[in-house]
């Protein structure tokens, strides 16, 4: 019966439930009318003088974000809901999860919902923390606990190949952040090893109230299954143990530079009134739950749809940042079709050397000689802005991984969200993004991009229209490479071997 407890369990009507022993679960919603809160009386100037906009900040620098979010959870009086792909039991993990503690000692409720996708090795800490009476934790499309991952990810494959990949982060339902960024080191500059380059907006105003009615849809689906659903398979220590071996796991760190980056100025910025908010439309684009439900794969779903939308209205420039870009043919037709019409297209993504998913770069390959033939602007993101520093100085180098998820059109709009360029995203894997109008944001964003190009990316071209070439700047001097730069001779044999698979479906 474990078994049945989380393959369909999530599935099961109502009057069977508890032939099952599923725990207790209780619908919830957010919690309005909280104006009187602290972060409610510092944005309500700003908000009272922009009634019809929302205020949007950029969080495109990693130590920021996460300052950002630990100084709202630190100020958070009545709610705080987190909804994210995945957390590490690592620094950025333990400082937001001990704060999430702290607030909810304070009385603040706190939703935690996970997907379960990589959840396990953190079981014990999220029901450990579940065990506040102020935090409950949910997991969706929940796996098998105590049976083999892979055959219970075969067995179900249609079930469980279908992910949340939405990410949110909502206090007191006066500000909202919505982006690419998950909750582990390497996507806040806590790690010193690997660093994701990625970005989140922050934002007041009327989309806030719009973000919490999306998480309350997707905390009360049937597939958002309480934490306690392992209880049988899963041995937790007593919250207060939970919460001593956080601190002292911080307190190791105090002093380390890794630490003394995180900007918490942001959070003071918010309450002094002095945070430069954007004033603009913005509208939040959010696959329905209930697309992991599907049967028809090809079914095209609400973000997907809007996106599409959108880059289709570009009538001079289309900057896309994607981690993982795999535009089959269907986009590869779309894009030549906006450069016929004399429309700059512009792509970023990862190189081999910076992925952190060569099969996802396996499926791009193809793609890239007809891309360019047809006038695309390519670049790959360079996996260290100096490859030589460990040659001359010795010190290692940071892995750069590029994980933004950003299209820019025309200087006007901007989208920012979860949403990669590849089949998972369009098909399979739910959602989230904010559409924003505006031409300062939007304009300074695509500005940054394209600035930043010669220095941090690889531009891709072809020679006699037949083989790839990658041209980059190394101190100054241009370079041109003829084969995957900065790579393994291994790794290019690999990745070419992947391509050879029927897997581009589930990039």
């Amino acid at each position: 019966m474990g078994m049945l407890r989380t393959f369909i369990g999530t599935r099961v009507p109502e009057k069977y439930r508890k032939y099952f022993d599923l725990p207790k679960r209780e619908a919830s919603w957010k919690i309005g009318h909280t104006m009187a809160t602290a972060l409610g009386r510092a944005v309500r100037e700003w908000t009272g003088a922009h009634p019809d906009s929302c205020g949007v900040f950029r969080l495109d620098n990693g130590a920021q974000a996460l300052g950002a979010r630990a100084g709202l959870i630190a100020l958070a009086e009545r709610t705080i809901d987190i909804q994210s792909y995945l957390i590490r039991d690592d620094l950025s993990g333990n400082m937001i999860v001990l704060g999430l503690i702290e607030a909810a000692d304070r009385g603040v409720r706190v939703r935690l919902l996970m997907d379960d996708a990589l959840t396990e090795p953190i079981d014990d800490g999220l029901r450990a923390i579940s065990r506040h009476p102020n935090i409950e934790v949910r997991v969706f499309n929940p796996f098998p606990r105590r049976r083999n991952r892979i055959i219970s990810f075969i067995a179900n494959f249609n079930i469980l190949n279908r992910r949340m990949h939405n990410k949110s982060f909502t206090v007191d339902n006066q500000i909202t952040i919505i982006g690419g960024r998950n909750i582990g080191d390497e996507y806040f500059q806590t790690s010193d090893r690997h660093e994701f380059l990625d970005e989140d907006l922050m934002l007041i105003g009327p989309i806030v109230d719009e973000v919490s009615t999306g998480f309350d849809e997707y905390w009360n689906f049937p597939e958002a299954m309480p934490i306690q659903i392992f209880d049988p398979f899963v041995e937790y220590q007593p919250l207060r143990e939970t919460v001593a071996e956080g601190r002292r796991f911080l307190e190791k760190y105090a002093d380390s530079p890794i630490l003394r980056r995180v900007d918490k100025s942001t959070a003071r910025s918010i309450m002094d009134g002095s945070l430069p908010w954007i004033a603009a439309r913005a509208s939040l684009i959010q696959d329905a739950p209930d697309k992991v439900r599907r049967i028809v794969r090809r079914e095209p779903s609400r973000t997907s749809v809007h996106l599409q939308a959108m880059v289709s209205s570009a009538t001079r420039q289309i900057v896309i940042v994607s981690p993982y870009f795999v535009p089959q043919r269907r986009g590869v037709r779309l894009f030549a079709g906006m450069v016929k019409r004399g429309i700059r297209v512009v792509v970023i993504t990862n190189s081999l050397a910076s992925t952190n998913h060569a099969s996802v770069h396996a499926a791009y390959e193809r793609y890239r000689k007809p891309l360019l033939r047809h006038g695309i602007e390519l670049y790959e993101l360079r996996a260290s802005v100096v490859e030589d520093r460990e040659e001359v100085t010795g010190m290692p180098t940071t892995t750069l991984t590029l994980h933004s998820k950003v299209a820019v059109v025309d200087k006007a709009r901007v989208f920012v969200g979860s949403f990669n360029l590849d089949p998972r995203s369009l098909y399979l894997n739910t959602e989230m993004g904010v559409d924003v109008d505006s031409g300062q944001l939007a304009g300074l964003m695509a500005e940054d991009i394209v600035d930043a190009l010669e220095n941090t990316t690889y531009r891709l071209r072809l020679r006699d229209n037949r083989r790839l070439q990658w041209v980059y700047l190394s101190r100054g001097v241009e370079m041109r490479a003829n084969k995957e730069p900065h790579t393994s001779l291994w790794r290019r044999f690999r990745t070419r071997l992947m391509g050879y698979l029927p897997i581009e479906s589930q990039m």
